[in-house]
């Protein structure tokens, strides 16, 4: 728990302030080391921040997403279908091929596309409705979710090791066992390491992971801190 100083303003120390912003102590380190560039608060007193300045701070990615969300182009008709040039184009890339390859934005559109056929050399024609873009656009940003002081694809909540280890879950039931606050908020590792990957009709992926996946992730992610 913080301690109160004498004029009673709460302070935190290393461990808590790192909690507090959802990050390992080591980029705590690097973000007080280059404060004088990304704007972490000074210590008090040597050891400590105030609480209050902690949790006011945002971190130089999350600067970063709400200036991407902010640079989304929202005009338009709502209900109109758009083809993957235009929603590039909405979402502040120069050409479709950036939306693909290891961009994370690419998963979340092919699970909700409004729109798909063929063209007459059988190549898949997806489209999307604007209203659609600007939502996963949201999503990716957490712009319009409660500000937690936490990146939006950092786990919030607390890894679940129990159940049958062979069990296949769907991505609602693999956020919850990682910790993360939404099936949309699984990195793209992690949706690669889905045991069971089904494409449906529309281009929607269908995953599923077996439980003991799931804690493998959560062990991979414990040694990478």
């Amino acid at each position: 728990m913080p301690t109160r100083n004498p004029d009673d303003s709460s302070r935190v120390g290393r461990a808590e302030a790192a909690t507090m912003l959802g990050i390992s102590l080591s980029h705590l380190d690097k973000l007080y080391g280059e404060r004088a560039t990304n704007g972490f608060p000074e210590r008090v007193d040597g050891t400590t921040w105030l609480a209050e300045s902690i949790a006011s701070y945002q971190l130089p990615r999350v600067r970063a997403r709400r200036a991407a969300s902010a640079a989304v182009d929202r005009s338009g008709d709502p209900d109109e279908l758009v083809n993957s040039t235009t929603v590039a184009r909405m979402l502040g890339y120069q050409s479709a091929d950036s939306l693909q390859g290891q961009n994370r934005i690419w998963p979340l559109l092919l699970e909700r596309v409004d729109d798909e056929s063929l063209t007459p050399t059988g190549r898949k024609r997806r489209r999307w409705k604007r209203r659609t873009v600007w939502d996963i656009a949201d999503s990716r940003t957490g712009q319009g979710a409660p500000h937690t002081g936490r990146p939006r694809a950092t786990p919030q909540g607390h890894p679940d090791r129990s159940g049958d280890p062979d069990e296949l879950v769907g991505a609602p039931e693999a956020a919850r066992v990682l910790g993360y606050n939404s099936p949309n908020a699984l990195p793209d590792d992690v949706l690669r390491q889905a045991d069971e990957d089904n494409v449906g009709p529309r281009g929607r992926h269908r995953r599923r992971w077996r439980r003991a996946t799931l804690w493998a992730i959560l062990d991979q992610a414990e040694q990478r801190r």
